[in-house]
């Protein structure tokens, strides 16, 4: 009777831990999947290409951009990731390929853009990105935009206009949200809802990346 009872609570147990397991691992993928079509979708709005790379100089482990962005801390200071099998701390980098050409740039957190774009709100586009590529480069990356970037420091920022999206953004309605399609795009989640509804997509659904 009691060896009943531990084997059900045996098979119960791990159960429960296969299920969580799965969840964490198909969060991973969909975390990946979402990652790589925001990254074609700035791509193909402004015809330059981000990777962001880091080899952990201690254990050799390679990081994938997800594994990269949760290495992260919130310290403005420290530019460093942590690598999840070693937790050693290093510097990332992000390379930015356009028209054939690479280059590679140092790779900042969401929290280190932010700080660093302090007082920049007057420079146009094309002198932050000649002046500061790193701060230009992963401000995209983690933000969509430069204009929304400056948005989340409470400061206006009147250029960066982004031209012909419309047509651009069509293959990616309803393969990711709204919200972040409208914040590559600097227009609001309402309008990009209404465009998807327009055309007859479905919203997104974080099941069908699994597929």
């Amino acid at each position: 009777m009691y060896g009943m009872g531990m084997s059900m609570g045996l098979s119960q147990s791990l159960h429960i831990e296969m299920t969580q397991r799965l969840t964490m691992e198909q969060s991973i993928i969909i975390q990946q999947r979402m990652f790589r079509l925001r990254m074609e979708l700035i791509h193909t709005i402004r015809d330059e290409r981000y990777l962001p790379i880091a080899r952990c100089p201690s254990c050799q482990k390679n990081l994938t951009p997800i594994n990269i962005m949760k290495g992260f801390n919130r310290n403005p200071s420290d530019f460093t990731t942590k690598c999840p099998r070693c937790k050693n701390r290093f510097l990332p980098s992000l390379i930015c390929t356009t028209e054939g050409l690479s280059i590679t740039l140092p790779f900042f957190c969401p929290c280190q853009v932010l700080d660093q774009l302090q007082g920049k709100e007057t420079l146009h586009p094309d002198k932050l990105a000649r002046e500061h590529p790193a701060i230009y480069r992963s401000a995209i990356v983690h933000h969509g935009s430069i204009r929304n970037a400056f948005k989340k420091i409470g400061a206006e920022y009147l250029f960066e206009d982004i031209s012909d999206w419309k047509q651009k953004i069509k293959p990616f309605l309803g393969k990711l949200p709204d919200s972040q399609v409208a914040r590559c795009v600097n227009a609001s989640a309402s309008s990009i809802r209404l465009m998807r509804m327009k055309l007859k997509i479905k919203k997104f659904s974080r099941k069908k990346l699994l597929k």
